[in-house]
């Protein structure tokens, strides 16, 4: 009986195993291994000589498991028995010469799951954990094999948990889940193949598990976490497409997983972490898509050299290697690395190329190589060593005057590689020349990796979509040479990661205070500069000045950094001997990569605000900045904001909307005669579209998960994990006093007000500006902030042809701008808007040489958006803004009822999710909201027992009506009217053209 002693080992109820595994000896095992038809035989009915050959290993004994079968409600011939002397694969030594077969499978028939027995007690335990009572006859159905499987088809919304093998099936129906296991990772699906082995049809789920997926049942995957990044990629596709085919059988799918290092298979985690763990993990188990979107961070190329180092040291790099790629944690040495190519490189007169996408970053890039950035040159089309440059810059109009076939067998650095392809695909800096940044990104690796240059990237998060696509790009299939360094922080080594759970970060900032007054010394890492932000650089530094005097502040951000009066200018280049000055550093993500801080003593821990804008790794990247194994704290916002496209986390879900959205755009320009429109390449660059949809929904799903992602990430990096007990909740009486937490943000709140109306007030008094001036400031690289407050005042006046006031400032600071365009092409502006896209599809168009880069076309046209809201009859509403409003109104119902029928086509056109149940109001709301309108509560009245509100539309106190007066006088061509009021909330019927009403109905056609 030692199949029990290795069953109790993984965890399973000893009543369990007795129903379900039997130990087997001798000739035993081939009556349950054999009894299929299509086996080879003798005449007289015995198996033929090869196959008992072949099998004779398992005369030596083992251990057999079967359940029952879910199709007929009988026993289960099927099974797989686990032989004492394993054979090897490919060969007949029952030594194991080679990979052993540890489980053998009725051969010659068709796989099935092991849906195993289960014993009345384990019975009422899954029953309890899913809160369905047992009925008296289910308990008599007990004493049928067959009545769990019975009860559990019967009740549908009891989740199911499928795993691989039939011992983790035992472990998850002894830990009280309901669970069947497949006999490998492939096992729950089918794939249709011709005589000849070639694909025919679509794959479809085994007929077990499309009974058992009946009536939307929510199913857990539960495979193996395994480290190596072969078996990671074959676990993660057949998670995928199982996943996929469960999913489209209408089930909500879940992927659990946990630490690789806390046990591979399911009965090794509950084994060795305890129930209790299983139980939490189960909890926090990712939807399909949101595991699909983060499984893209998956590294499975094989490493050419596998290291295990705290630092790289002296590697040898292959010259005749394409690409090369360096995927080492922080701070293990990359950058001393990658200087030591650079030389090698210039002494044998390569050109050398240095790539980036933050001027500080490629600046101290440079000055680690000893190569000029390219504002230093004279001629940097041209330099005779090679240059840095950030990727903005990458095209022929910049100030590099970039020529990829310059560059022909250069060798190219592209350091912190993943986030300086994203910035190229989707960041607004190169949104104007994206066409031309990404074509001359893709003729620059064709005249290196497609020559006889090299390409070295490198990246602590380096993943498989980075490299991938770079091989696109420049159309090879060249495999990356991968130097893979596993190191992980010893404890002495690793930080102590302090993380906040609060809602807010006043009690962080709190704590930090005490910090400082206790005689710390912190960096702190922050999301934001500008003075609209309560948590940003600008205001806690004015704050923490006014706290501690006596301290030296030094604040570094984008604006610090490029100020010649402000002490940060240009620190980056001798940042660890300018950072012995400072009692406390404030930073944004200015300095979030490529830094590094290594000299010690200089802080005594780190500090960091993540609020959702960065992405998740930016976060970790900023915090690691300083190399020291000092403490860490975060507070990391729960969920983040900064989402790309419809903000969907399935690759085909944002490409097909994103498809359909450019589609309906073009239909809209070509219905306004756009002459030529018919003739643009819509599908520039198809490898560049596709890595932008893979990183976006990446990003998409961390987003949706931020402070988990980020924490999660973080132990995976080796660090501990502290969390910071949640604060204690307060009595919300009108008579308890303020507690510190509170005093200390009303306080902050106070200071940032106060400096920001410093700052609208200096930008109204800035200096007027000419158009001669304006891009004369503009195209400075150094301007002190007089500078800025011009160019700033003078963008304003030309964004709102109006005179420039602290409240115009405050509303653009609070995106007004946005707002009132969509307002206006709405209402009085709507005979112009198909003139408005046109044009700005045509600058599109004229920079990309009749090419466009479909996520900036989409983001740049507003005619679905406005005809999506005419449809929706939104504009009928601002017309009467008097006018009571509640969620019986008749209007009201008809919006809604049409906005929940076309939901996912309106997330597409505008942006705005609106879920299954929202009211009409809610609905109303989310629109208003898209022009700057709110609704105001009139009062309650009691109908029928129930409560309804009626609201009316609150308009906002702007100057709006001047602003479309003056915006209406420009689209007219005509000379302003004087104080003639535009009639904004009374737009004729007549004004809306031909073309608008085929723009309201192309919607639809989504």
């Amino acid at each position: 009986m030692n199949h029990l002693l290795e069953w109790s080992a993984s965890q399973v109820d000893e009543a369990l195993t007795r129903l379900n595994v039997l130990s087997l000896e001798g000739t035993r095992p081939y009556d349950y291994l054999f009894y299929g038809n299509e086996m080879p035989r003798r005449n007289d009915g015995r198996l033929s000589s090869p196959i008992l050959q072949r099998y004779r290993h398992i005369e030596a004994g083992g251990w057999w498991c079967s359940g029952i079968n879910l199709l007929t409600g009988e026993d289960d011939l099927w099974g797989c028995f686990k032989p004492n002397q394993p054979r090897a694969q490919g060969g007949l030594n029952p030594e194991g010469q080679g990979k052993a077969i540890k489980y053998e499978h009725p051969p010659k028939t068709a796989t099935g799951v092991f849906a195993l027995r289960v014993p009345l007690h384990l019975w009422q335990a899954i029953a309890d954990r899913a809160g369905v009572p047992l009925s008296h006859s289910a308990i008599d159905e007990a004493k049928s094999d067959l009545g769990f499987w019975q009860w559990l088809l019967e009740h549908p919304q009891i989740p199911l948990h499928i795993t691989e093998g039939a011992k983790k099936a035992g472990t998850l129906l002894s830990a009280g889940y309901a669970a069947i296991a497949l006999p490998g990772i492939n096992g729950g699906y089918r794939v249709e193949r011709d005589q000849w082995g070639q694909r025919r049809g679509k794959s479809r789920l085994i007929p077990q598990l499309q009974r058992l997926s009946q009536g939307d049942r929510p199913m857990y995957l539960v495979f193996d976490c395994d480290r190596k990044p072969k078996t990671i990629k074959a676990v993660n596709t057949a998670l995928q497409r199982t996943g996929y085919l469960l999913n489209q059988a209408g089930c909500p799918v879940h992927i659990v997983t946990w630490n690789p290092n806390e046990g591979k298979g399911v009965d090794d985690f509950i084994a060795n972490q305890g129930v209790e763990a299983f139980h939490e993990a189960v909890k926090t188990a990712l939807p399909l898509n949101t595991w699909k979107a983060q499984s893209l961070n998956a590294l499975t190329v094989p490493p050419a050299q596998e290291l295990n180092r705290r630092y790289l040291g002296d590697i040898s790099i292959p010259g005749n290697q394409p690409l090369v790629a360096i995927h080492s944690p922080k701070g293990t040495g990359k950058t001393q690395l990658l200087a030591q190519v650079v030389q090698q490189a210039k002494a044998r007169h390569q050109k050398v190329l240095v790539l980036g996408h933050r001027v500080q970053l490629v600046e101290a890039l440079c000055q680690r190589f000893e190569l000029p950035y390219v504002s230093q040159l004279a001629q940097p089309q041209h330099p005779e060593v090679g240059m840095g440059l950030c990727i903005d810059s990458l095209h022929g109009d910049s100030q590099a005057q970039f020529d990829p076939d310059y560059w022909q067998n250069a060798l190219v650095i592209i350091d912190e590689v993943e986030q300086v392809l994203w910035h190229g695909l989707n960041s607004d800096t190169c949104r104007n020349q994206r066409v031309a940044v990404l074509r001359s990104l893709k003729r620059l690796l064709e005249n290196t990796l497609g020559h006889q240059g090299q390409v070295l990237v490198a990246d602590a998060d380096l993943s498989d979509m980075a490299l991938e696509y770079l091989c696109s790009l420049a159309a090879v299939e060249a495999q990356p040479y991968l130097i893979a360094n596993s190191w992980k922080p010893e404890a002495e080594e690793s930080w102590q990661v302090h993380h906040y759970s609060d809602s807010t970060p006043k009690r962080f900032v709190k704590d930090l205070e005490t910090y400082i007054e206790n005689g710390g010394k912190p960096f702190v890492c922050l999301s934001a500069q500008k003075l609209t932000s309560r948590w940003g650089t600008r205001s806690l530094e004015a704050y923490f000045r006014e706290k501690f005097p006596q301290h030296r502040i030094l604040r570094i951000d984008a604006e610090s950094v490029a100020d010649p009066k402000h002490p940060a200018y240009h620190c980056t280049r001798h940042l660890n001997d300018c950072l012995q000055e400072y009692d406390l550093v404030l930073a944004s993500p200015a300095l979030e990569t490529g830094v590094s801080i290594d000299e010690l003593g200089l802080f005594t821990s780190v500090w960091a605000i993540a609020q959702g804008v960065q992405s998740t790794n930016t976060v970790r990247q900023a915090m690691a900045r300083v190399r020291e194994a000092v403490p860490r704290y975060l507070w990391a916002a729960p969920y983040g904001f900064n989402k790309v496209g419809n903000g969907s986390t399935s690759i085909p879900g944002l490409l097909t909307s994103g498809k359909r959205l450019t589609q309906l755009n073009v239909r809209l320009l070509q219905q306004a005669d756009f002459e030529g429109i018919d003739d643009i390449d819509v599908g520039f660059q198809a490898e560049s579209l596709g890595c932008w949809a893979k990183m976006g929904v990446r990003l998409n799903a961390a987003m949706a998960n931020y402070r988990s992602t980020i924490v999660a990430a973080l132990q995976a990096e080796g660090h501990q994990l502290c969390p910071v007990a949640p604060a204690k909740r307060r009595s919300r009486s009108r008579k308890a006093p303020k507690s510190a937490c509170d005093t200390l943000h009303d306080r902050i709140a106070e200071v940032q007000q106060q400096n920001y109306e410093r700052e609208c007030v200096a930008i109204v008094n800035a200096p007027d500006f000419n158009e001669a001036e304006y891009r004369a400031c503009k195209k400075r690289l150094v301007k002190r902030s007089g500078d800025r407050r011009a160019l700033r005042k003078y963008e304003l006046h030309r964004r709102y042809k109006v005179p420039v006031t602290e409240a115009l400032v405050q509303q653009d600071d609070q995106g007004a701008y946005q707002k009132l365009r969509l307002h206006y092409y709405l209402t009085v502006g709507r005979p112009y808007l198909a003139q408005r896209d046109r044009q700005v599809a045509q600058q599109l168009i004229e920079q990309g040489q009749g090419q466009i880069f479909q996520p900036d076309f989409n983001r740049s046209q507003l005619g679905a958006t406005v005809g999506t809201m005419h449809l929706l009859g939104i504009h009928k509403f601002l017309e009467t803004p008097e006018r009571e409003l509640s969620n019986r109104d008749p209007d009201l119902q008809k919006l809604a009822e049409l906005a929940l029928k076309y939901r996912q086509d309106i997330k597409t056109t505008t942006g705005i999710g609106l879920a299954k149940n929202s009211t009409p109001m809610v609905i109303l709301r989310r629109f208003l909201d898209k022009i700057g309108y709110g609704l105001t509560c009139l009062r309650c009245q009691r109908r029928q027992k129930k409560v309804l509100r009626i609201y009316r539309l609150d308009i906002p106190k702007d100057d709006r009506l001047l602003i479309f007066r003056n915006w209406l006088a420009v689209d007219q061509r005509i000379p302003n009217r004087g104080d003639q009021d535009v009639p904004v909330s009374n737009v004729a019927a007549s004004a809306v053209t031909a073309q608008d009403n085929t723009c309201v109905q192309l919607t639809l056609d989504l």
